[in-house]
C-alpha cells in the first residue's frame, strides 16, 4: 500500500493524440487508433458528429487538434485549450486560444457546434465548465463530447471523474441543456482486453526504466509482450465490430445535447 503522503506515480502516460500534419503524425495517428481501442471508438463518433456540422465549430481542450481535418470544408473551426496543457498534458499547438480554465475567452452565442473529447474527466469545476459551454453556443447550438468510464488513472494529478449516464444527464440539465443522449462506447469484454494490454505495457515500461537490464535484455523482454498485445488488440476490434458484451461496463460514453433558448 502506498503511503498516504506519497503522490501516486504514473508508470506511463497515454499515447499523444497527434494531428496528421506530416508523415510521422499520420503514422502515429493511426497506430494510436489501432492500439488504443477507446480512442478508436472516440474517433468514430467524432467523425460522425463533425460530418453533420454546417456552420462554425468550437473544440474545447483541442490539444494538437487531431480532429481538425474532419471538419467539413467551408465550416469555421476554432480550438481552445487550457494554458497548462503544454506542460501537463504535453499537447500544445499553434493557432489555439489558450485560457486559464475558468471563463472561455469567447463571446456569448458565438458558435453553433461545440465538442470536446476525453476532456471532462480532467475538469474539476464541472458546473462552471458546462455553463461556459452553454453560454458560447448559439440559441439552437449543439454539443457533443466523449468521456471515459473504465479507464485507468491518467495524467495524474489532473484526473478527477468517472461519471455515469445518470450523473452526466443531471449535470447537463443543471447547465440548461436539453435533448440529452448518452451512448456507451464499447462493452465489458473490450474493457477486459484493454486492461490486459495496459498490464502488458506497464510491464514493458518498467523493464525499459530498469537501469540494471542491458539494452539487449530490454528489447528481448519487451518483444515477448508485443505479439499478445497485437493479438488482443485485433480481437478487441473484431468483438467491437460484432458488438459482443454488455454495455453496462463500457470503455466510455459519447454524449449529445442541445441548447434551446437562453440560459437562465
Amino acid at each position: 500500500m502506498n503511503n498516504a503522503d506519497e503522490p501516486v506515480k504514473e508508470v506511463f502516460q497515454p499515447l499523444p493524440n497527434v494531428a496528421r500534419e506530416n508523415f510521422k503524425g499520420f503514422i502515429l495517428f493511426y497506430l494510436r487508433l489501432f492500439f488504443d481501442i477507446g480512442s478508436f471508438t472516440v474517433y468514430k463518433d467524432v467523425k460522425r458528429y463533425l460530418a453533420r456540422t454546417n456552420k462554425n465549430v468550437l473544440e474545447v481542450g483541442c490539444g494538437f487538434k487531431p480532429y481538425r481535418y474532419l471538419v467539413p470544408a467551408g465550416v469555421k473551426y476554432c480550438g481552445v485549450d487550457w494554458i497548462g496543457a503544454g506542460n501537463n498534458f504535453h499537447c500544445q499547438a499553434e493557432d489555439v486560444i489558450y485560457y486559464a480554465g475558468d471563463i472561455l475567452p469567447l463571446e456569448d452565442s458565438s458558435f453553433d457546434y461545440l465538442f470536446h473529447t476525453e476532456v471532462l474527466e480532467h475538469v474539476y469545476y464541472l458546473d462552471q465548465f458546462l455553463n461556459e459551454c452553454y453560454r458560447v453556443l448559439s440559441e439552437n447550438g449543439k454539443m457533443f463530447f466523449t468521456i471515459p468510464f473504465a479507464a485507468r488513472n491518467h495524467y495524474i494529478p489532473y484526473d478527477y471523474w468517472r461519471l455515469t449516464p445518470v450523473s452526466l444527464e443531471k449535470l447537463l440539465v443543471k447547465a440548461g441543456f436539453t435533448h440529452i443522449l448518452v451512448r456507451p462506447r464499447g462493452a465489458d469484454i473490450i474493457v477486459i482486453i484493454a486492461k490486459i494490454n495496459v498490464f502488458f505495457v506497464r510491464i514493458i515500461m518498467r523493464a525499459m526504466n530498469n537501469s540494471v537490464l542491458s539494452l539487449i535484455n530490454k528489447v528481448i523482454f519487451g518483444s515477448l509482450f508485443i505479439i499478445p498485445i497485437i493479438f488482443n488488440t485485433l480481437l478487441g476490434h473484431i468483438l467491437l465490430f460484432l458488438r459482443v458484451g454488455s454495455v453496462d461496463d463500457p470503455l466510455g460514453y459519447s454524449v449529445y445535447c442541445d441548447k434551446i433558448g437562453e440560459y437562465v
